[in-house]
């Protein structure tokens, strides 16, 4: 961990501080709901005058502070590199825990305080170090102590220094070797997007990943696989993506990636766990206001000479020539008693895309030809921390992320429509520091939504015509539509409670033991509901009939040009009003002890969980252990053996229902009666179990010329993944309220990856005239087998049947071919950050190589091979993708702890062009050439 030193607790800051905490004390209480503390309230840490009895026996500073921490109860915060080499004289007796450390730390050099009631250490000044500064070694990337090569931590100075400036957590994880990302994630053909990037954890699902927010779940289980193009424009659904609150990376302190030997404490996921730890507020007042950003003269773009006509004219958001992307920050933090602080926090995404209103170029001489679209992603976070004695403290947050992005439906007026994501999230912690135990105590409740608003519930195909006059008059087909898709609310809403218990290390039998146990509790209500119903109109026919009858609004009178004069529908699909809601309970119960046996760490946990809602109840064993050869941590054998239950989507049970409020309405003539068919469900719900991935690990530490060098092996085996087939396949009968052909959800999917992965970082700054650079360097290589695709891939009868396939040239299982998307096999990446304080300057770079590839192509041809028929499978080559991200950031000081700063990122500095192949043909495209990102702002 990182180190800021702070003022001791009752010492006073300099003036200007007292100055500026007083000034600012009032307006920072008028944004806290909570943070009317009664100054009587604030207590001192008792801790400092309650004696403990300690025994902790000479050795070394760093084992001695642990020993401490688990003999007083309280939390210790230390830089590793701080104490390296430090002896502690050790301590024995019944004492304050002042006193205790005033032993422990007697000779050491080193000094002690508070920062948010947790005990930190810094290096005692000496007369040959002159003044002291104020500057934190940047951490790139870390794995947790004790973690198994499991955990790895993002830290704060690292977020603010990453270049890659969409402010997103997944752009964070370009760094991490375990993370893989779309091959469409970075398309040239769409820089205008604001929405954070799909990732896969060891060849996962990335709708399977667990995300979370201080410990607490935020992900959108309601169609989390459904964002694209198509998905967009449909009746029945609305978008949706899997970070249910899309959070701003400048609201957090740190990041935790678990992406292997994951303890019992997680569940929900098949790839890994995202752990966005939001900022505690500083001791003293201190505030942030930034501005940044982007826009397409500062792009270059990368366009096919296929594409190049069908960007320039672009009337949709497939291609986005021209935009300017915003961000506005803004932050106020600081403590209003010694014991009780808050952070008041926001930030404002802005995408404006213009666009044209009718497809191929066309310029309408009745009505406007441009039209915006936009993006619009905000965050507000109010939280607060109290220390309310050395036992208890109070953690209460309030994140609120609402996303909305506009589109029209090009040749057609009001067409335009509101998709609306994210929502908020509230939560509550209480850490009690108990005799034998740390209790921690978390509920939240959360509130997302995928839904849509439009301008109208009706839409209309009209030919064009002397009165419908604002399409395009290519020919007698062409078309002048009205209307949109009609209102469509999908939420989830959820309450969920979470218990966990640290107990104190013991020794029994030889070995000593650190059990960590807890329950969770969460109850969900998603719901899918059309509160007015929408129609969509069909003309199909034409006539030279003078007049309307009976004032039908579904009939018109205008010469065509076809030189007919009347056209009416006569198809008319109505969706009907109606809601689909389901409610789910789950419960998870979890136990683990950490052992160490001399040199020999063990870690067995079980993770027992079940839900209400497919009724399905499962036990996740998890083991990891480690052998420390020379009792130094320098070289350091890793295993592991664990299983982890996935999540199964609401989509699952909100598909069944939809179609059945859905009449189709015909007639044949223009004044003549409607008949109607009513709607029957494509989708048939049914019982499924928890997709889950069984994994076993190996990996070596090892440290070397002062460098940590971290190997690692990932094996993963994923069953019971889920896949759509249609009756006919699974070998289902006809169901009342179906249609001939449904479709249902199943268990026949799996998949198997294979993850190498190797970090090395040095333990220590390069520092050379003047200047500090923290480097890092990740390479990764991985397999993913996995065919199915996601949810809402349809499986024919020889894939569900796993049946032979002819894949470049070779005979294999439907289920062994290559996963089509987040499928790089190897990638090398190099984090630097050089720090110039002298210039106050910090330039920050991202190197990254990804290699080569064959994408998985799927074609209409057979091959016979002996009597039997078989599909074929070709491969098309993509070219390795080497890109290189700057981040160059600059302050100018105006005053103590204030400054002026300035920052400019530079993606892919190179302008080198890099491919995307796509996943259903060979069709190329790239990824986005050079771009720049300006950001101006001030701190106090």
């Amino acid at each position: 961990m990182t180190h800021t030193f702070h003022r001791l607790p009752g010492q006073r800051g300099p003036w200007p501080l007292r100055l500026k905490k007083s000034a600012g004390a009032s307006l920072l209480g008028l944004c806290c709901a909570l943070a009317v503390v009664p100054q009587a309230l604030s207590q001192p840490q008792a801790a400092a005058s309650s004696a403990r009895g300690f025994d902790i026996p000479a050795q070394s500073l760093a084992g001695a502070l642990i020993a401490f921490g688990q003999q007083s109860g309280q939390q210790v915060t230390v830089d590793p590199q701080l104490l390296k080499g430090v002896k502690s004289p050790g301590v024995n007796g019944d004492m304050s825990n002042d006193a205790a450390l005033a032993y422990l730390l007697q000779g050491t050099g080193i000094g002690w305080g508070y920062q948010d009631g947790a005990l930190v250490f810094h290096r005692l000044p000496t007369a040959e170090d002159g003044p002291v500064t104020l500057d934190n070694t940047i951490v790139l990337g870390f794995t947790e102590e004790n973690s198994f090569q499991g955990a790895t931590v993002i830290d704060h100075k690292a977020i603010q220094a990453f270049p890659g400036a969409n402010g997103d957590i997944t752009t964070l994880l370009q760094m991490h070797p375990a993370v893989q990302f779309s091959g469409s994630q970075k398309s040239s053909n769409t820089p205008g997007e604001i929405d954070p990037a799909d990732i896969s954890i060891n060849g996962a699902k990335f709708y399977q990943n667990n995300f979370m927010i201080d410990g607490m779940s935020i992900n959108n289980d309601l169609d989390p696989g459904a964002h694209g193009y198509n998905e967009t424009r449909q009746f029945d659904a609305a978008p949706s993506r899997s970070h249910g609150i899309a959070l701003d990376a400048d609201l957090l302190e740190e990041v935790k990636v678990y992406d292997s030997n994951v303890p019992a404490e997680y569940g929900g996921f098949n790839g890994g766990v995202v752990d966005a730890i939001t900022r505690r507020p500083s001791q003293d007042l201190h505030g942030k206001f930034s501005y940044s950003m982007t826009q397409s003269a500062w792009t270059k773009y990368h366009i096919t000479a296929e594409d190049q006509e069908a960007f320039d004219n672009a009337s949709n958001e497939q291609y986005q020539p021209d935009f300017k992307k915003t961000t506005f920050r803004g932050m106020l933090e600081g403590h209003l008693t010694d014991d009780f602080g808050a952070i008041l926090s926001f930030s404002q995404k802005r995408s404006v895309i213009p666009l044209n209103r009718y497809a191929d170029g066309y310029t309408s001489p009745n009505g406007d030809n441009e039209k915006d679209q936009t993006r619009q992603l905000d965050n507000y976070m109010l939280k607060t921390y109290w220390n309310v004695n050395d036992r208890l403290s109070l953690d209460a947050s309030f994140i609120k992320a609402p996303q909305e992005n506009t589109y029209f439906r090009e040749d057609y007026i009001n067409s335009g429509f509101t998709n609306i994501n994210g929502g908020w999230q509230g939560s509550l912690k209480a850490v009690w520091e108990g005799d034998s135990a740390r209790w921690t105590h978390t509920v939240a409740l959360t509130d997302l939504n995928s839904s849509r608003t439009t301008e109208a519930n009706d839409m209309i195909g009209w030919y064009y015509s002397s009165v419908k006059n604002w399409g395009i008059p290519l020919s007698n087909t062409s078309r002048s539509g009205e209307g949109s898709y009609g209102d469509l609310d999908q939420t989830q809403r959820g309450i969920d409670y979470k218990l966990k218990a640290e107990w104190q290390a013991f020794n029994w039998a030889g070995a000593e033991h650190q059990f960590t146990g807890g329950m969770e509790l969460t109850r969900n209500q998603a719901t899918w509901e059309r509160r007015e119903q929408a129609t969509s109109a069909l003309i199909g026919k034409r006539d030279n009939i003078a007049t309307c009858a009976n004032n039908d609004s579904l009939c018109s009178i205008g010469l065509m040009l076809n030189g007919t004069t009347r056209q009416w529908a006569n198809t008319l699909n109505v969706y009907g009003a109606g809601k689909l809601d389901l409610t789910e309970t789950k419960y998870a119960f979890h136990l683990q002890d950490a052992i160490q046996i001399g040199k020999l760490g063990l870690r067995p946990g079980l993770r027992y969980e079940g839900d209400d809602y497919m009724q399905d109840k499962n036990l996740a064993p998890r083991f990891a252990g480690d052998y420390d050869f020379f009792g130094d941590r320098s070289t350091v054998l890793v295993f592991g053996l664990n299983r982890y239950y996935g999540r199964n989507l609401f989509k699952y049970r909100l598909a069944d229902g939809r179609q059945g409020f859905n009449t189709r309405y015909t007639r044949t003539t223009q004044d003549g009666a409607w008949t109607s068919i009513q709607g029957k469900n494509l989708t048939k719900y049914s019982d499924l179990k928890v997709p889950y991935d069984d994994e076993w690990t190996l990996g070596l530490d090892q440290v070397w010329l002062d460098t940590d060098f971290r190997l690692k092996y990932v094996h993963r085996d994923g069953k019971d993944k889920i896949v759509r087939a249609s009756n006919r396949v699974v070998g289902t009968g006809a169901a009342a309220g179906y249609d001939t052909i449904y479709y249902t959800y199943t268990n026949a999917a799996s998949s198997q990856s294979d993850n190498v992965t190797l970090t090395i970082t040095p333990k220590h700054e390069f520092k050379a005239l003047g200047t500090r650079t923290s480097v890092q360097a990740a390479f990764d290589w991985s397999r993913t087998k996995d065919a199915f695709g996601t949810y809402d891939s349809g499986a024919n009868a020889d894939q569900y049947a796993d049946d032979d396939v002819i894949y470049d040239g070779k005979r294999m299982a439907y289920s062994e071919l290559p996963a089509s998307d987040f499928n790089r096999p190897w990638t090398a990446r190099l984090t630097t950050i050089t720090e110039i304080p002298q210039w106050n300057l910090t330039v920050s770079n991202f190197l990254r190589y990804r290699g080569p590839y064959n994408q998985l192509l799927a074609t209409t041809r057979t091959e016979v091979v002996g009597d039997e028929t078989l599909p074929v499978y070709d491969s098309a080559k993509v070219k390795g993708a080497p890109t290189w991200d700057l981040r160059v950031s600059w302050e100018i000081p105006t005053g103590k702890d204030q400054a002026l700063f300035a920052a400019v990122d530079v993606t892919n500095v190179t302008d080198h062009v890099n491919e995307i192949v796509g996943k259903s043909s060979s069709v190329v495209s790239y990824e986005v050439g050079r771009q720049y990102w300006l950001e101006v702002g001030y701190r106090f």
